[in-house]
Parts: structure tokens; C-alpha cells; sequence
């Protein structure tokens, strides 16, 4: 029978090409099969893939030793492969005189000595990336947060009844009594980081990386005498009405930045003066483990320097400075003005700490703290102690001698040095660092809670005002807080139980 044009139409256009497409997938397969048989052993791919935890001591299989006459060709053969110690046969007299063998010695996994010599070193979890705001995305944000509680402390200052039916004025405030060059003044102060962040983005997308660093040193040279310039420029105007010590207002946080960051412009021009954060490098050696710390104590102090200094400073231009320019007829509600300064500072504040003590930044002095350790002193460890301990590690339960006092380990690994006060005090703030995440959001959390409070009770109508538009950003770092604390607490806690359970292995040493 003869098969027309019809009838073979759908099998050359449809199974053709799947037969085709089954056979050179089976060639394919057979071919890569045979280029990783030629290459390796599939038994060791097998063995690769079985994940192995290498604190685990595994016994050596046992090695069967047969005795076997001296001479015999068995034994010169096996003595080849490596297996028994090789025997020394020597002519004497032409008598072949066998020396007695030694007994086979079995020699301990590389792994073994290293765990007996010393303590096990820390595992660490990987912290998961949680995104934050970027530079110019958080100096956008506190630029207008600030420039809004400096417009709602002038409402508390200068407001008016303009709702009655026979009041003098249409406006809301009487702007005739405000001083332009006093607030030309306070918003060139909070706006000197953002617009240094405008200029520095500018140049990112005009010039090339390579050209950046001396762009940037150039931004902020110009940045800075602009500034300084814009504010002498203002305080000139200012001395002209005002008294003199009005104007010591104005520079008392001048002094305070010379005793916190001395000549250095980089903490007023820049919350983080270097994009590169901190980073954490694991080491064996007690010396740089404790070189670690000093330089990552240091960044942690700077950083609460900058949250202090930067929302005392916001709070204090913004809200108090227009309290102290006021006239001496101005009768204004003392109690509401205060108010406004303090919830601006406690904004201000848990801006800056979440921004600069986040869960990803704290996870670099929590890994130091691990490597790091601590030592506890008491009367029943004097027998355990011993000598020049500060040079080595020390593993949980092993003595060391420091200031003239016993000491103990209290962690699986130990390098710092004995009664020295200040690895103590990194190791209690950095050994968990989701408590330090939990006391700011108790923190927020009760900001916002007396804010709500307050907001419920009867006030006027322009500190229910103030309050309502300053919770909105409060939420939003109550958002931040919240978010990190729990990603933390997760993290830190699998990490515990890991470290407990490799506590036993390494009390054991």
C-alpha cells in the first residue's frame, strides 16, 4: 500500500523532528557521561556531595596486620604499597639476617591535632541583606523632617486667631515678627549634608571613577566655605539686632563639635565619611583579634557620637533657637515649646540610630565579639591560672592571670586580655546585638506611645498639629527598627544554638 502525500505529512512535520531531537538528547547524555567518567570518579563525586562537619572525629578504619616470614615475597610486596614498615635485610657472613620489625603505628588525622591543641573558632551566620535608605534618600528625608518642626515651632511662636470674625488678620502667623536671616541661618545648618550629597551625586553621573576622590575632596572644600561663609553672613545681620549673648546661642554647638570631633570636617559635612562599612576578618591570632576590636570600639563610638551630637544639634536649631530669638513682649505657651523640642530630638534621634546602628552594621562587632571572648575573675579559679595567658587563646574553662588577679574563660574562645574593662564592655554590648536593636525600638515605641497619648488628651489645636505631622516619620523609623530587631533575633538565636552545640567539643580540649 502506498502512502500518499497527505498521509505522511504529519508524521515528517511532527514525529520526525521529536526523533530526531530523543536521539540527540540520548547522544548528548552518553557523551557528557563518558567526559566525566574519563575526568574523575563518579565515587568521589558521590562523596562530595555528602556534607561532612569536620568537628566530628571519625575512628580510622582498622588496618590487618598478617604475619608473614621474613623474605617471603608477599611481604617485600606489600612493604612496597606502603602499608607495613619497610624491613632492612643486611649480608652477614652471605647469610641474609632479617631485623626485627617494628610494630605498626597509627598516626592521628591532621584535623584530631589541630582540635586537641586548641579551641574550636566560632562558626558564624550569614546576615541576611536588608536594603537601607541610601545617602541621599536619608538626608533628603531629615532635611524636610527638620525644616517641618522649625515651620511648626514658629506656628507655636507666632500664630494667630485669624478664624474669629473680628481679627485684625487673615494669616495664620504673624511671619512680620520672624527674622528672614535667623532662618536663613537654620536652614543653611540642616541643609549643609544634603546639599553636599546633591553635588556628590551630580559628579557620580558627569565624571569618571577615577577622577572621583579628587572631585570629591574638591565638593567638600567648596561645600564647606560656602557654608561658613553663608553663616557669617547671617550672624553679622543678626548681631545688628540682637544682643551679644543671643549670638553665643547661635555658636555654642560650634564648641561642642571642636571637644567631640576636634578640626575635622568630616562628621559636619557627612554622617558617614567613608561608604566602605566595616568589615570582619576571622584570625587565629590573639593579637589581631584585639586590634579588631579596638578599631571596630572606636567606629562604635563615633557613631553614637554622631547620633547624639546630630539630633541635639537638629533639635536645637529647629525647635529651640526660634524660642531664644523671640521678643522679650512675645507671650507663647512654654510648655507646648518644650514639648516640640523633645519630641524633635527623640525623631531625630531614632532617625540617626537606625540609620547608623543597623542589624547589618552591628553584625560586624558581634563577630568580633565572638572571637574575642571574656574572662571572669574569682577565687576558685587561682589554681587553674596561669601566666602570659593574654598571648594566646584560651578555650571555655582555661585559666589566665591578668592585673595580678585569676581569671577564667567563659567562652568557647577567648582572646582578650584579663581584667582589661573595655573588651568586657564590647563583649556585653556585641555578644547579642539584637538586645541593643531591642532597647532602641523600646525606645521609638515609646516615643510614638507618648506622642498617641498626648494626641488623645485635650490640647490646642497647633500642638495636635505638630504632633500629627511628626508621627508620620516616627512611623517610618519605627517600620525600620522593627524590621531589623526581628531579622536579628532570628539570626542570633540560630547562631546560639549552633555555638552550644559545639560547647561540649571544645570544653573537652
Amino acid at each position: 500500500m502506498s502512502c500518499t502525500e497527505n498521509e505522511s505529512g504529519p508524521f515528517v512535520v511532527f514525529f520526525l523532528p521529536a526523533l530526531v531531537g530523543c536521539l540527540t538528547i540520548l547522544l548528548a547524555r552518553r557523551w557528557a557521561n563518558s567526559q566525566v567518567s574519563n575526568t574523575s570518579s563518579t565515587a568521589v563525586s558521590r562523596r562530595r556531595k555528602i556534607i561532612k562537619d569536620p568537628l566530628i572525629k571519625r575512628p580510622l578504619p582498622p588496618i590487618a596486620c598478617k604475619m608473614m616470614p621474613p623474605g617471603s615475597k608477599k611481604t617485600a610486596g606489600v612493604s612496597k604499597k606502603g602499608v607495613f614498615p619497610t624491613t632492612e635485610e643486611e649480608m652477614n657472613g652471605g647469610k641474609r639476617v632479617g631485623r626485627p620489625r617494628l610494630a605498626p603505628t597509627i598516626t592521628p588525622l591532621l584535623s584530631e591535632v589541630k582540635l586537641a591543641e586548641g579551641p574550636v573558632p566560632p562558626k558564624h551566620i550569614p546576615f541576611p541583606y536588608i536594603p537601607q535608605d541610601g545617602t541621599f534618600l536619608f538626608e533628603a528625608m531629615t532635611f524636610v523632617f527638620t525644616l517641618v518642626a522649625t515651620g511648626l515651632q514658629f506656628l507655636n511662636l507666632y500664630r494667630t486667631a485669624w478664624w474669629l470674625p473680628h481679627s485684625y488678620t487673615n494669616q495664620t502667623m504673624n511671619f512680620y515678627l520672624i527674622d528672614p536671616h535667623l532662618v536663613a541661618f537654620i536652614v543653611t545648618i540642616i541643609f549643609t549634608r544634603l546639599l553636599l550629597s546633591i553635588c556628590l551625586a551630580l559628579l557620580r553621573t558627569i565624571l569618571a571613577p577615577k577622577l572621583m576622590p579628587h572631585a570629591t575632596i574638591a565638593a567638600r572644600m567648596f561645600i564647606l566655605g560656602m557654608v561658613l561663609g553663608s553663616l557669617a553672613w547671617c550672624t553679622y545681620f543678626i548681631a545688628l539686632k540682637y544682643p551679644l549673648v543671643k549670638i553665643f546661642y547661635l555658636c555654642y554647638p560650634a564648641v561642642v563639635y571642636f571637644l567631640l570631633f576636634g578640626f575635622h570636617s568630616g562628621p559636619f559635612l557627612e554622617l558617614n565619611h567613608s561608604d566602605a562599612p566595616p568589615l570582619h576578618c576571622c584570625s587565629h591570632d590573639p593579637q589581631q583579634v584585639r586590634d579588631e576590636v579596638n578599631a571596630l570600639r572606636q567606629d562604635f563610638n563615633m557613631r553614637v557620637k554622631k547620633i547624639l551630637f546630630n539630633s541635639v544639634v537638629g533639635a536645637y536649631y529647629s525647635s529651640f533657637i526660634p524660642c531664644c530669638f523671640a521678643q522679650s513682649y512675645l507671650y507663647y505657651d512654654v510648655y507646648g515649646a518644650s514639648q516640640q523640642v523633645a519630641f524633635v530630638w527623640g525623631g531625630l534621634f531614632g532617625r540617626y540610630a537606625s540609620q547608623l546602628l543597623s542589624g547589618a552594621l552591628c553584625d560586624v562587632p558581634h563577630r568580633a565579639a565572638l572571637h574575642l571572648g571574656r574572662c571572669v575573675g574569682g577565687p576558685g579559679v587561682v589554681g587553674r591560672a596561669r601566666v602570659g595567658a593574654g598571648a594566646a587563646r584560651v578555650a571555655r574553662g582555661r585559666g589566665a592571670r591578668g592585673a595580678g588577679a585569676a581569671h577564667a574563660a567563659s567562652a568557647p574562645t577567648v582572646a582578650a586580655e584579663p581584667a582589661c574593662a573595655a573588651h568586657v564592655r564590647f563583649y556585653a554590648v556585641f555578644i547579642n546585638p539584637s538586645m541593643l536593636l531591642c532597647l532602641l525600638l523600646c525606645l521609638q515605641l515609646s516615643l510614638i506611645v507618648l506622642q498617641l497619648c498626648l494626641l488623645f488628651s485635650s490640647i490646642p489645636w497647633h500642638n495636635f498639629l505638630s504632633i500629627v505631622i511628626l508621627l508620620f516619620i516616627n512611623y517610618y523609623t519605627l517600620f525600620k527598627m522593627v524590621r531589623d530587631y526581628l531579622v536579628a533575633w532570628k539570626v542570633y538565636k540560630a547562631e546560639s544554638m549552633i555555638q552550644d552545640k559545639n560547647c561540649p567539643i571544645s570544653m573537652a580540649n
